[in-house]
């Protein structure tokens, strides 16, 4: 995926949070014309990524994101990040 932004923010507990904006390929799923599916252009997502440290990530980078198993709270279901590699 393509880092295409990056916001800042600050927490309630005043701690620099960040998300990435990336834009990535459709999957096979979402293109499969039989069943009806087809798309143009990127798929866009954001990614929150809270306070994990972005400082080498740069607009315009190729990343890969690895996530952690998945951890219940109750607020829901999420996923924290393991890591981010920078592709290039």
């Amino acid at each position: 995926m393509t880092v295409v932004g990056i916001a800042y923010a600050l927490n309630k507990n005043n701690e620099r949070v960040a998300t990435l904006h990336v834009t990535d390929s459709f999957d096979e799923y979402d293109k499969n014309t039989d069943l009806g599916r087809s798309c143009l252009g990127q798929k866009v997502d954001t990614v929150y990524v809270g306070t994990y440290d972005v400082s080498n990530i740069k607009v315009g980078a190729m990343i890969d994101i690895s996530y952690d198993r998945a951890i219940t709270t109750k607020n829901g279901v999420f996923q924290p990040i393991k890591r981010i590699d920078v592709v290039k």
